[in-house]
């Protein structure tokens, strides 16, 4: 099962022809094979922000996924 789930992998990656996508994707499958907790290399102002944005998930006072991906659009063409 892994190996076949690896091969998959492999060919979409082998599909990627754009750099910056490829760095992307790298950063994203370091931090899943990474043994240590991303937010124990945050300083505590970081820490409080992300708790703070935590809170307002939880309060429901977040944005939608689409108002999000719009944003990040405009963020891409900067």
């Amino acid at each position: 099962m892994a190996k076949s789930i690896k091969s998959k992998i492999y060919n979409i990656i082998d599909e990627i022809k754009d750099e910056a996508v490829l760095q992307m994707v790298m950063e994203d499958i370091a931090v899943y094979t990474s043994r240590k907790d991303i937010t124990d290399e945050l300083s505590p102002d970081q820490q409080k922000e992300l708790d703070a944005a935590l809170l307002e998930i939880d309060k429901k006072e977040g944005i939608s996924w689409e108002a999000f991906k719009q944003e990040l659009s405009s963020w891409r063409q900067k």
